[in-house]
């Protein structure tokens, strides 16, 4: 079956290398960052599929920002709770700056609702939605609550919510 032509992205079709990560596929893109889902091979077979955010190039040539997305990957990655994804690995290849985060499987909340709009569902389950807001605020309050080695609030506050 004939699919059509290759996704492509400026430089390149998917999937393909990008330093020690193979992009599967373009997820999104948002003010900062393109999102992808990624493969990572190790040594004795070690896999994992992970998600790759990685700047902008626009925003790459701004050091304030360059910044901030090290910051941001810094501070993540002291986090460790069960509604924050994990962070694996910050760095650049040949200049570009990226993540490597946790995939977690699954759909995302639009997908869901476009999906029950289609099977003729008018509302999203009352308690669906207070079990998903009972999660977002608990890893909010676990970050909000982050203090450092020495109790030290971290002051952490997320931007995108």
């Amino acid at each position: 079956m004939d699919r059509g032509p290759a996704r492509t992205e400026a430089a390149g079709v998917y999937p393909r290398t990008f330093g020690k990560y193979t992009l599967l596929r373009h997820l999104a893109i948002g003010g900062m960052a393109d999102v992808f889902l990624a493969h990572q091979k190790g040594l004795a077979g070690f896999e994992k599929d992970c998600v790759i955010k990685r700047i902008l190039p626009h925003l790459a040539q701004d050091a304030e920002f360059v910044q901030m997305f090290l910051d941001e990957a810094r501070i993540v990655a002291r986090l460790s709770h069960p509604n924050i994804v994990q962070i694996f690995d910050v760095g650049d290849v040949e200049g570009t700056y990226y993540i490597a985060m946790e995939h977690v499987h699954g759909e995302d909340i639009r997908a869901l609702v476009r999906r029950m709009k289609k099977e003729g569902h008018r509302e999203f389950p009352l308690s669906h939605a207070l079990h998903i807001v009972s999660g977002v605020a608990a890893g909010l309050a676990y970050a909000h609550g982050k203090r450092d080695l020495d109790g030290t609030p971290l002051n952490i506050v997320h931007r995108d919510i």
